[in-house]
């Protein structure tokens, strides 16, 4: 057989981006095979790495291929008369090894004898082994154990001698031998076979009606196949369309467990510091190498030499690295589809028996869809494994909804209905649709034909009643056959809805409060609530209700809410208001806010504005740490972790403070922090101290309130109450206090309101009969607008240190009968006696004030003690159009087609015109006049449309958006905002500093369901400051 042996030069070559071994210069020898061996020449000009490749062809069209790497001496490069390290060739005889192996290594040397060192590291040098190279090779065979998985890491040297060369690069056989070492390195790949554990999840049934009920039987074997027993695993079944909106796969727990180690081995080899001598003097010398092998020296330290070998992240399979119907009708109940909860079943720990068994029982929500069956499984503390499978939810005849996922009060829409058929017959289907709080046009109901494994859609149009909840129940029958559906969708009022509230009290008698009928008012909407206690601490309501609605989920909104409503959930309960939560609520409400805030966490312990991976805030830091501190008094579970992190921060909060803070805002972060740590039972006395020596004056009277707590000595506690008595501004009935910042106030969120309460918790916890105690609870009382403080910050600390006031200062036990009327109308009573929190609520509708006209409320008290009261009513305008207002921002907002410039477009009265399944860009503008701090810019949506979020996975991709300043630009490059939320019924987006100038946000949304949609007006606040804001005008959207 004839066939081509071809040799060349191995050089490394840039390709493509890629380093990569190429053949230079190759020779080709012409071969014809016989029963005695055949031989080629080649000339070798050059030393170097050379491979010879011979390829034989078959008769049959099979190829077969080998290959010989060889190292020829020589030089081609400039002369040196240094040693230069060499490069092993190190060939394994297997890709994987498992325990019990025993690897056989060819080590192939650039010189023909050497000694060798084979060096194993696994969390550092395990092992040493000396091997000899003989005729440029050697095998090196190392034993494999089960305590080397996932891989080992081979550090190879030899050290040897090998032929001198002229600087030309030609040989000198005559003269003696030069010195010479080479180094390779090798990961092993040792899989942990032997700690798999198989399992298995078999579903009884893959195929179930929704709402239907399986077994779903998990087995676990070890490598051999023997059942374990006592194996521990997880289960959980979900919705696979909501695993899809992430991408989620399950993580393999062999490859987190058993993931590439990182070892590396650092050498450093005495014949790099070798200096060769010329080579023309060993010529003269006539070989004799007494002299010249003495005159070999050691260069300069700069000249020397480390190589390190570090191991990879696998080997691959050379051993090198790599990372890498119809009229009928039925008497049999129609089952009413409603929990379509994404999350089947979460089962965390569940052990196999004696078999290596187990059965979960597992009941579907009422959902038509694929949920997938994840399990994970655990035996000892090293074998794992995982499973995965399917169960589907069908029906013959399967109803399914489209609706929106919100809707305004004003929107009238085509609620969209698909009729699914997965019959191989045509099916005859009646369809009817009830409503609650949806106004149905014609008809409610409807006949059509589905053919065979098809759908049909159906649009009913409905119109909102009122806001609050709609729900609607799709109902579908074909003979025996039938489905239904129930979903509910919330009601917003499109319009800004108003508040007004009154307080006040009965000591004896009653009072008559004049009551004009509203008028320009949706009746649907709102009404007159009237609530009596026999504490004031019912007078806090509507600034519990601020916090409980605060919509924002920064790390202050976060703590500002656990602190308040931890601290006064035992009151709120008993607050049966509008808009209250119940019990559970709170409690939910808390611990979710505390999940936030774990999920938030900085590596450091502190806390971002907004995401974990952003810069700790000190403030908000300070501020988390001193909420958790509350939820903990108050008997929620804080996880210990989250707890000691932020603590050790706060400890150390000065090294986390910014540079470019403010004295005056440092200070004030380091009292607090004091304050927190104090009130935690881990208070620094000694920091506090020294902090007040070196400030005192130039403090904040925040932080002078804070370190009144904090320090130990008796005479400096004297000095601050005194500091801050001559701070106050005071008339006869009130008092408040005013405090200076630099231009960095926005850094602590400073305001006087909450500085009072701050100064009010103080004081009663310092001097409890400080004159300043009733003059500062007045003048905080008289400062609410709509029962409330203007923000977050004012309205937490003020409720902590009100709820301290009163439960110090109520001393009365009341016994009493409060009893209220609407005129001529008894209205109700309730008898207070003792202490206790309870609240009488009557709440009269909106229609029924305006059908009672102008009247009076009387309310009025018999017995001893104090009735508190309030009197509020909330109401919307008629008028659901919005004009533009600017209050310190002015807003605009635009539609813009995406596909087509055809798909969009806008009537000459304003009214936008959106194609049914197009995609919109809505495009939002923003001027702020002058510097603003805590930006939030919200957009609500129009119902008909959905927002696409870039980040889920089965978002197609959309334009990219720039939403940067056109004018003054934050002093980096690059957009405005810091935090964005796209929401299903509104997109926000969050600063923390304005400058001055022009700024445009924009979102891309598709066009999903046809109908008229009332849009409420984009609306840019500062959030702490909510008084200053700006809206665009209400907008309505056509979908068609």
């Amino acid at each position: 057989m004839a066939f081509d042996i071809v040799a060349g030069k191995v050089e490394s070559k840039y390709v493509n981006g890629t380093w990569t071994e190429v053949v230079v210069d190759p020779q080709t020898c012409h071969v014809t095979s016989s029963s005695a061996p055949s031989s080629c020449n080649f000339d070798t000009a050059v030393g170097g790495q050379y491979k010879v490749t011979a390829v034989v062809a078959g008769s049959a069209g099979g190829h077969n291929r080998s290959e010989l790497t060889t190292w020829v001496s020589g030089a081609e490069s400039q002369p040196t008369r240094g040693v230069e390290q060499g490069v092993l060739t190190v060939v394994p005889d297997k890709a994987t090894y498992a325990a019990g192996d025993t690897a056989e290594l060819l080590v192939q040397a650039p010189f023909a004898m050497g000694e060798g060192l084979l060096t194993v590291v696994r969390n550092g040098v395990r092992s040493t082994q000396r091997f000899t190279v003989v005729s440029g090779s050697a095998v090196v065979r190392v034993p494999v154990s089960e305590a080397d998985v996932p891989q080992l890491t081979l550090g190879v040297e030899v050290v040897g001698a090998t032929t001198r060369t002229a600087d030309d690069g030609t040989a000198l056989p005559d003269a003696p031998q030069r010195p010479a070492y080479a180094v390779g390195s090798l990961v092993l790949s040792v899989p942990p076979v032997s700690r798999t554990l198989t399992v298995t999840a078999v579903p009884r049934q893959t195929e179930l009606a929704p709402g239907g009920s399986t077994a779903i039987d998990v087995k676990v074997t070890d490598a051999k196949g023997a059942p374990v027993q006592g194996a521990e695993f997880a289960v959980v079944v979900v919705d696979e369309a909501v695993l899809a909106l992430s991408g989620y796969q399950l993580t393999d727990p062999l490859g987190l467990f058993y993931g590439a180690t990182w070892d590396s081995l650092t050498t450093a080899f005495a014949r790099s510091q070798i200096a060769l001598v010329d080579p023309a003097s060993l010529e003269r010398s006539n070989g004799n190498d007494g002299g010249s092998l003495n005159s070999e020296v050691s260069p300069s330290p700069d000249d020397q030499y480390t190589s390190t070998t570090t191991g990879a992240a696998s080997p691959d399979a050379s051993g090198g690295d790599s990372s890498g119907g119809g009229k009928g009708s039925t008497t049999k109940p129609v089952a009413v589809r409603s929990n379509f909860d994404a999350l089947a079943l979460f089962q965390p720990t569940v052990s196999t028996g004696a078999d290596g068994t187990a059965s979960v029982d597992v009941t579907l929500p009422d959902s038509l869809t694929r949920y997938r069956v994840m399990v994970v499984a655990v035996s000892g503390a090293d074998r794992f494994g995982s499973a995965e499978s399917n169960i589907t939810a069908r029906l013959s005849l399967a109803v399914r909804p489209s609706a929106p996922r919100f809707a305004n009060y004003g929107d009238s829409f085509e609620l969209p209905v698909v009729l699914q058929n997965q019959t191989n017959a045509a099916m005859s289907v009646d369809v009817v649709l009830e409503t609650a709080n949806l106004a149905p046009g014609a008809p409610k109901g409807t006949t059509v034909t589905v053919p065979a494994n098809g759908r049909v859609e159906v649009r009913f149009p409905v119109t909102t009643v009122q806001a609050g909840t709609a729900a609607f129940r799709v109902t579908a029958v074909s003979g025996e056959i039938s489905d239904s559906a129930t979903v509910e969708l919330p009601v917003y009022t499109p319009a800004t809805s108003e508040a007004f509230a009154t307080y006040g009290t009965v000591d004896s008698g009653a009072v008559d409060q004049p009551l004009v009928a509203p008028t320009g008012v949706i009746p649907q909407f709102g009404g007159l609530q009237v609530s009596t206690s026999s504490t004031s601490l019912q007078a806090l309501t509507d600034a519990v209700l601020y916090i409980v609605q605060y919509p924002y989920e920064s790390s202050d909104g976060r703590a500002t809410r656990i602190m308040s409503i931890a601290a006064l959930r035992k009151v709120l309960t008993a607050f049966d208001t509008q808009g209250m939560p119940t019990a559970a609520a709170i409690d939910a409400a808390v611990k979710a806010d505390i999940a936030g805030l774990v999920a938030m966490q900085n590596d450091d312990g502190g806390f971002p504005w907004w995401r974990k991976g952003d810069t700790s805030e000190p403030f908000d830091s300070v501020q988390v740490a001193h909420a958790l501190t509350v939820a903990k008094a108050e008997g929620y579970l804080v996880p210990r972790d989250l707890y000691d992190r932020v603590m050790n921060h706060i400890a150390n909060i000065e090294s986390y403070i910014p540079s470019t803070y403010g004295q005056h805002e440092r200070d004030t972060i380091s009292a607090y922090a004091l304050w927190v740590r104090s009130l935690a039972g881990a208070g620094d006395t000694a920091k506090a101290e020294q902090l007040y020596r070196n400030r005192k004056a130039d403090l904040s009277v925040d932080a002078l309130a804070w370190l009144w707590t904090a320090v130990g000595s008796g005479a400096m506690k004297t000095e601050i109450a005194r500091t801050i008595s001559n701070r106050a501004v005071e008339t006869a009935a009130a008092a408040n206090f005013t405090t200076g910042y630099d231009d960095g106030s926005y850094l602590v969120m400073q305001s006087d309101r909450r500085t009072d309460g701050i100064v009010l918790d103080a004081l009663i916890a310092n001097d409890p009969r400080s004159d300043l105690i009733p003059k500062v609870v007045t003048g905080l009382l008289a400062d609410k607008v709509r029962g409330r403080w203007d923000n977050v910050q004012e309205n937490s600390f003020i409720l902590l240190a009100l709820k301290r006031y009163y439960d110090v200062f109520e001393t009365q036990t009341p016994s009493f009968v409060a009893r209220v009327w609407l005129g001529a109308r008894f209205a109700g009573e309730h008898t207070f006696e003792g202490r206790q929190t309870d609240r009488v609520n009557l709440s009269i509708p909106m229609s029924d004030v305006v059908a009672s006209g102008n009247s009076s409320l009387i309310v009025s008290k018999s017995g001893a003690g104090r009735l508190y009261y309030r009197i509020g009513l909330t109401y919307a305008p008629s008028d659901l159009t919005l004009s533009p207002l600017d209050r310190g921002f002015t807003v605009t907002r635009t539609y813009e087609a995406v596909d087509d410039p055809k798909d969009v477009t806008q009537d000459a009265n304003g009214t936008w015109r959106i194609k049914a399944g197009a995609r919109v860009r809505v495009r939002l503008s923003m001027v702020a006049e002058s510097q603003r701090t805590h930006v939030a810019l919200i957009d609500p949506l129009p119902a008909g449309l959905e927002s696409l979020n870039p980040a889920l996975a089965v978002t197609q991709s959309v334009p990219s958006n720039s939403p940067v300043s056109t004018e003054d630009m934050y002093w980096w490059w690059g957009q405005w905002y810091q935090h964005e939320q796209l929401r299903s019924d509104r997109t926000e987006a969050f600063t923390t500093l304005l400058a001055a100038g022009v700024y445009s946000y924009e979102y891309i949304a598709r066009a999903t369901t046809l109908g008229t949609f009332v849009v409420p007006p984009t609306r840019a606040e500062e959030m702490y400051a909510p008084e200053t804001f700006g809206r665009s005008g209400t907008d309505k959207v056509v979908v068609g």
